[in-house]
């Protein structure tokens, strides 16, 4: 008896959604977090990350409609309209926030997998299009279940796209560009990359649909709109096999019996050097008398592509040419001029 007279009691009902709730949540809470440390634990972290908030928002979401329904006066149909619109977007919009937060989780998941760079741009590209993919879906569910006829939205978007289309001419613009960089794939993120056609260089930090975002060699952040990209010209730097220097110096005209032997020396040092590419066409040679000087010139190619690593690299060959230089008991020409005066008769 006692026990039917407290389930009849409003004050329990009241007090018990909340309660229960707040347990429901918790014991979410806890599986989660005993599941994603389970086996696979890298993984199951990243969907125990995605499945986390609706899991714990859940509860309420059924607390908040139980309250509803007491709070409100069945007879008050105005109200209950509203409720049961509520209702059904909930239980619509639910489930596509819940694949949604999975879907974003793909790149993640392909990274822990170990997935090429390759592999993992096509994660994060499969992510945006069902990341899109759902949101329409959702939307053309949610106007079903409220009633709308698709064939009506649809014939209305036939009309009102072109109206949109019109006045989101350069959003679409940037949309279609960004869409262009990730299956093109002129670069990735982290690339430095660099445009002779405008004053664009630096890392890149994000490709989104609508901006991609370079860090610039001041540390600025550069917001690029994706259209940009498809009327100018991008060099990727990253991706070239090695970087080249070309390097000319001159000779005192008094060394030229030398040049034979300081030219062999520097190739032999390029040929021992362990982080230049010999297998890439390289020479040491005199090219030319100068005014002051004979012109000499080296050309090779070095492995490290990163900046600082290349200067250093840099460097050891500008010695190398010092060392051959001094070697062969040589000399670097200087700019001389030399001025003639003649006497004029007594």
């Amino acid at each position: 008896m006692l026990w039917e007279e407290l389930l009849k009691d409003e004050t329990v009902h009241l007090l018990s959604a909340p309660v229960i709730a707040l347990l429901a949540s918790w014991l979410s809470h806890y599986w989660l977090g005993r599941w994603a440390k389970s086996e696979n634990q890298s993984i199951r972290t990243s969907l125990a990350k995605a499945l986390r908030p609706p899991l714990l928002v859940l509860p309420w979401v059924f607390c908040l409609f139980y309250l509803a329904h007491w709070f409100f006066n069945h007879s008050d149909l105005e109200v209950f309209d509203w409720l049961a619109v509520s209702e059904t977007s909930v239980s619509v919009l639910f489930p596509f926030w819940v694949l949604l937060r999975l879907v974003r989780q793909l790149p993640d998941i392909a990274l822990i997998s170990g997935a090429k760079p390759h592999d993992l741009d096509s994660a994060r590209t499969l992510s945006r299009f069902f990341h899109i993919l759902l949101v329409t879906l959702a939307v053309l569910i949610l106007a079903q279940k409220l009633g709308y006829s698709l064939s009506a939205l649809l014939a209305f978007g036939g009309v009102g796209g072109l109206i949109v289309g019109m006045a989101a001419r350069e959003w679409l613009a940037n949309f279609f560009g960004g869409l262009m960089l990730i299956l093109d794939k002129p670069f990735k993120e982290g690339d430095w990359v660099r445009s002779p056609d405008r004053q664009i260089e630096g890392h890149v930090e994000h490709i989104g649909w609508r901006l991609t975002q370079i860090r610039n060699f001041d540390r600025r952040p550069v917001f690029v709109p994706n259209s940009v990209f498809t009327s100018i010209v991008i060099e990727n730097p990253s991706r070239m096999r090695n970087r080249r220097i070309i390097e000319n110096f001159g000779i005192r005209y008094e060394d030229l019996e030398k040049i034979p032997n300081i030219m062999n020396h520097i190739i032999a040092g390029f040929l021992q050097h362990p982080e230049l590419d010999c297998s890439e066409p390289h020479y040491a040679r005199f090219l030319k008398y100068g005014d002051s000087s004979l012109e000499c010139q080296i050309r090779v190619h070095v492995v490290p592509k990163g900046r600082v690593d290349f200067v250093r690299v840099q460097e050891s060959v500008m010695l190398l040419i010092a060392s051959a230089v001094e070697h062969a008991g040589a000399d670097f020409a200087y700019p001389v001029v030399k001025v003639i005066q003649e006497k004029k008769g007594g």
